[in-house]
């Protein structure tokens, strides 16, 4: 598979990309010492007794260590991997730092279960896996934005005079009547939050960002951003809208 230089990248993703793709014969190693490893672990763990002695308890941290030096290991060597095929469905819905992160847990998961046995390279079985995620989240993204530029969740709120509708005063509510064309406009996921942070969906109930971040997997100050990003460019469209 060709990768992109990482000076093509912007330097978060230039880090990710610094590692080396693992040979046929490293790999074949680290998979087959894991392996060893959670064998040792589970034989441990089934021998009975009604106290664990220190050196057993320490064995089996040693154990769990190595463990976790490995998984780690595999999963850096294979981030130019997840980065590559992450730029093939990065769009202004999801960009590639997003589809990134959201690669991370997945990435994990193939790792734990790959079984060299079977004659397939790491990046073979995990392409698949990767795949399928990004084909998913492009689908749920463009039935978001559908859902939206139909109507099916479009409730407008009536205007308040002289109140606003957040504590950043970012856009009012009479201008909120104005934009519905224009919110359809916005990247889904922006969309989403937008509608959920101002009351505009089905249940007309405004949510925190605490609240939206819990209920998207993002951090509350990752939601604080994407929101008030796109409520200025919401700002800037309606001030352009009207007359001199």
């Amino acid at each position: 598979m060709r990768y992109r230089r990482n000076g093509d990248r912007n330097p978060g993703l230039a880090r990710l990309c610094q590692f080396d793709v693992l040979s046929i014969d490293e790999e074949r190693r680290l998979f087959g010492r894991l392996r060893a490893v959670r064998a040792e672990t589970l034989r441990m763990h089934d021998r009975t007794s009604p106290q664990k002695d220190c050196r057993r308890r320490a064995a089996e941290s040693m154990l769990s260590d190595e463990a976790t030096q490995i998984r780690n290991r595999i999963v850096e060597c294979n981030l130019r991997l997840v980065v590559s095929l992450a730029e093939r469905y990065a769009a202004p819905d999801r960009s590639l730092e997003d589809l990134v992160s959201e690669a991370a847990l997945p990435l994990m998961n193939c790792v734990d279960s790959f079984d060299p046995r079977r004659g397939t390279r790491f990046s073979t079985y995990a392409t698949r896996a990767l795949m399928n995620l990004f084909g998913k989240l492009r689908r749920r993204d463009s039935r978001r934005r559908t859902r939206f530029s139909n109507g099916e969740r479009w409730k407008q709120v009536p205007a308040r005079e002289g109140r606003s509708t957040s504590s950043e005063g970012l856009i009012r509510a009479e201008d909120l009547n104005r934009l519905g064309d224009r919110l359809s406009n916005l990247p889904a996921r922006e969309l989403v939050l937008v509608a959920e942070r101002y009351g505009l969906t089905g249940d007309r109930r405004p949510r925190t960002f605490r609240e939206l971040g819990a209920r998207h997997g993002l951090s509350k100050e990752r939601v604080r951003v994407i929101t008030c990003q796109a409520i200025s460019r919401l700002r800037e469209s309606l001030d352009e809208s009207q007359p001199p």
